[in-house]
């Protein structure tokens, strides 16, 4: 009988070693699975919240913009000359109300909605200063994009069609190259726009991906690009009887750990400093 239930205790204890083995594996993995999604998720998590504008020549000019989020939604953007408001549709960016800050009250003076197809940006509708205006995307066979506007007739009522017509080509998610028909004296121009291979300050922020052609509405050119921009050129293909002045800025960033800006010095076509930016995350 000894024999017997020595034997079984061995095979006890060789199963209860097996059983703990493998709850220590269950441990382990469920362990570095929540360490992996924290990981990304605080990756994720990186969105700037405070810019610092500086112009060395002009030290009185200098201001800060305020960045408020819910999560990676952005909620608010705020300095002494405007404030934005954003609103959201699901994970889609629906709204952008922007407010002039004059004599230290808030003037609204621009609205834009944004609405989707194919989680692709379909239409934008813009109310400028009371000029309605609405912006149509439509993807060609090459894979660049279509950006029409019509502009709406408050006394008649009606939406006419420009002339005009803008050719975006997206690359790697950055915006490289867009061709502006203008409608009119046969003039065509083109913006070139040139990245670095590091992460854009608002790479996090829900739904900034998705929005287009932003030079257009007068937004920051680099907020929907996936790397930062470092060099902006705008110049004629086409440029009939109108004289064009030759136009480029370039950025130099100095970046963090995790390859994210914290500082931008943007040069003109001369090298001369227009500003510089500092990010706080």
């Amino acid at each position: 009988m000894s024999y017997w239930k020595s034997f079984l205790l061995h095979v006890i204890q060789m199963n209860m070693k097996k059983y703990l083995s493998y709850c220590w594996a269950i441990v382990l993995f469920v362990l570095f699975s929540c360490s992996n999604e924290e990981y990304v998720e605080n990756q994720n998590m990186i969105l700037p919240k405070v810019l610092k504008t500086i112009y060395p020549d002009s030290p009185s000019d200098n201001f800060e913009t305020n960045i408020v989020y819910n999560e990676n939604k952005i909620v608010k953007v705020s300095n002494k000359f405007e404030r934005i408001d954003y609103s959201y549709s699901g994970n889609f960016i629906s709204a952008e109300v922007k407010y002039n800050i004059q004599n230290g009250k808030e003037v609204k003076y621009s609205e834009t909605f944004y609405e989707y197809e194919n989680e692709s940006l379909k239409t934008v509708s813009k109310i400028l200063n009371g000029e309605q205006m609405r912006y149509v995307y439509s993807k060609n066979d090459d894979g660049s994009i279509n950006m029409e506007s019509y502009i709406f007739d408050t006394q008649t009522k009606k939406e006419s069609k420009n002339p005009g017509l803008n050719v975006l080509t997206i690359d790697n998610g950055n915006l490289i190259n867009m061709v502006s028909e203008w409608g009119y004296n046969d003039v065509i121009t083109c913006s070139r726009f040139q990245y670095d291979k590091y992460n854009n300050a608002f790479k996090n922020v829900l739904g900034f991906n998705l929005l287009l052609g932003q030079e257009i509405f007068g937004s920051e050119i680099n907020i929907s690009s996936f790397n930062n921009l470092t060099r902006h050129s705008y110049s004629p293909i086409v440029s009939g009887s109108i004289v064009f002045e030759p136009y480029s800025c370039t950025m130099v960033y100095e970046y963090n750990k995790k390859s994210y800006p914290i500082k931008k010095i943007t040069y003109d076509y001369a090298g001369r400093i227009i500003n510089i930016t500092e990010y706080e995350y």
